[in-house]
């Protein structure tokens, strides 16, 4: 069955889209940890919990290491990348640019305090990658369960 011309149809579907276009990019532009600074471009992250430590992956296509700055303060780690803008031969015009030159800032709350002083960090095409030692007050502790003491049980008379 062919579909025709519908405009409430058409409506909702631009409706929708609209709705989603705001939501990724106002309401939940990733976790409600982390923030790009106004004016910036957005640097994507991945971040996972081991036992020991948090990994922080950070994608900078095209940043050399020393284009990168890390901060840690109060508990919020700051990314800084810089990139700039790609030379292209004389007289020649771009017909896609996607990847955007300039500052890429990204702040992250970490749930755990981290030791700053042992992070360690690899570089590797266009990946940076941050270990975040959790502190020792911040890794979880075992709380071993005890039976009760049985009183009087087994008595002989």
């Amino acid at each position: 069955m062919a579909r025709g011309y519908s405009p409430l149809r058409d409506f909702m579907s631009m409706r929708d889209a609209m709705d989603r276009m705001f939501e990724d990019r106002w309401v939940s532009p990733g976790s409600s940890l982390t923030w790009s600074s106004l004016g910036s471009n957005y640097l994507p992250l991945d971040v996972y919990e081991t036992a020991d430590d948090i990994v922080v992956r950070a994608i900078v296509p095209g940043v050399a290491p020393d284009g990168i700055d890390i901060q840690f303060q109060a508990g919020v780690l700051t990314l800084r990348a810089k990139t700039d803008e790609p030379a292209i031969p004389e007289g020649a015009s771009w017909l896609i640019q996607e990847v955007t030159p300039g500052e890429y800032i990204r702040q992250l709350t970490l749930p755990r305090m981290i030791d700053a002083e042992k992070a360690r960090t690899t570089f590797e095409n266009g990946v940076l990658t941050l270990t975040l030692p959790k502190t020792a007050d911040s890794k979880p502790k075992q709380i071993k369960v005890q039976a009760a003491k049985q009183i009087g049980a087994g008595a002989a008379g």
